[in-house]
């Protein structure tokens, strides 16, 4: 397992500062616009975890996994509920400096799709090092001076050993003189575009926009505690799955079910969104996810809670995801809340704004004391 705490300085601490303030305070577009920035790549979520810490109220004790999960713990009579997000994202890092300087790329994890590592070529990044962000663009030629074979092969054969990393140097000195190490964390900009009709996009905004809920349902908690013990936790490495054979669980998942055993778990993801066929759509509210063994007592309390707040939600039958899996059995229940995103794991994710503040203000309903419980 790769994992690796390093130690942000300079121009990453700076990075984080672009957005500081003094939290508690934000609303959900100003949360999102904060962590939206932030690289958090699987192994590299120490700087997210940061940022998320000095968000949260002042006053909440955060407790912590041992990967680099972080979570806040709200007192009640039954329970403990938990809710459950990711810290880290798909995204590459370097692997290899060439004598002449350039950077070679890996992936710290299996890609979402077989397309994934294609979205680089030609474009901007960034690579997060101890010394501060640093620019980079990976390398294309100029496609109208190749032939046809030699054209293809590049375009819709890519693959990182086609990728090279141009930072601006001459040699492996050079590179290494800007801060540039092996598994430094490699992102597309952090680029928000506002679109018409409320709907943000931008490499990486689903997870960031569902990090940024749970601060603001923390934010909630605050001042109105739940009925039950809540659990809020930002899990780290959930991109890893545990080996062995059939649907694995993520390791931080995993971990997190170890750590606090709870006796509910709601999962805070993001579902594929614009596909057809019954498939989730933008601003038509957040999606629950049909448990395997049919409509569960959770379920039903998140259809109350709903219709008590007056939010639209939708359904989708899926498989139970890696992050699901660690907490299905006997003795606990788990449901899968996501956010819809267009064009998911794609550096322009599409999120409609709408959606976002109606996955805040069902969560907050589900939690209230006596409200669908």
């Amino acid at each position: 397992m790769i994992h690796r705490t390093v130690k942000k300085i300079a121009g990453l601490l700076a990075l984080a500062c672009l957005a500081a303030g003094t939290g508690g305070a934000a609303d959900l577009k100003g949360l999102t616009k904060e962590l939206f920035i932030i690289p958090s790549t699987t192994g590299n979520e120490d700087l997210l975890a940061g940022r998320i810490r000095g968000l949260l109220p002042r006053g909440l004790v955060v407790e912590e996994e041992g990967l680099g999960t972080i979570a806040v713990r709200f007192r009640g009579e039954a329970g403990p509920t938990l809710l459950l997000a990711a810290l880290d994202g798909y995204g590459h890092m370097v692997s290899g400096i060439t004598p002449e300087g350039y950077l070679a790329l890996d992936r710290p994890v299996a890609p979402p799709h077989a397309r994934f590592d294609a979205y680089l070529l030609g474009q901007p990044v960034i690579i997060s090092t101890s010394h501060g962000p640093v620019q980079g663009v990976v390398s294309q030629p100029a496609l109208h001076l190749l032939t046809q074979e030699r054209r293809k092969t590049l375009v819709e054969g890519f693959t990182l050993e086609n990728a090279f990393v141009d930072i601006g140097v001459r040699s492996e000195k050079e590179a290494r003189a800007k801060g540039i190490e092996l598994l430094d964390a490699v992102t597309f900009p952090a680029v928000l575009t506002e679109l018409a009709g409320r709907k943000w996009s931008g490499p990486g905004l689903g997870l960031k926009a569902v990090a940024a809920v749970l601060v603001a349902v923390a934010e909630a908690l605050a001042t109105e505690a739940p009925g039950d013990e809540t659990i809020i936790a930002w899990a780290a490495q959930t991109k890893f799955t545990a080996r062995g054979r059939g649907a694995r669980p993520a390791v931080g998942a995993a971990r997190a079910r170890t750590r606090w055993q709870p006796a509910r778990t709601v999962i805070v993801d993001v579902a594929a969104a614009g596909g057809g066929d019954g498939s989730p759509a933008l601003g038509k509210g957040p999606v629950l996810i049909e448990p395997k063994d049919g409509s569960t007592a959770l379920r039903q309390a998140f259809e109350r809670a709903a219709a008590g707040a007056d939010t639209a939600y939708q359904s989708l039958a899926a498989a139970d995801s890696p992050l699901a899996i660690p907490f299905t059995g006997p003795l606990s229940e788990v449901l899968t809340v996501a956010l819809p995103v267009l064009f998911l794991n794609t550096p322009s994710e599409v999120v409609d704004l709408k959606d976002l503040q109606a996955l805040r203000d069902l969560l907050e309903k589900f939690l209230k004391p006596g409200a669908g419980r």
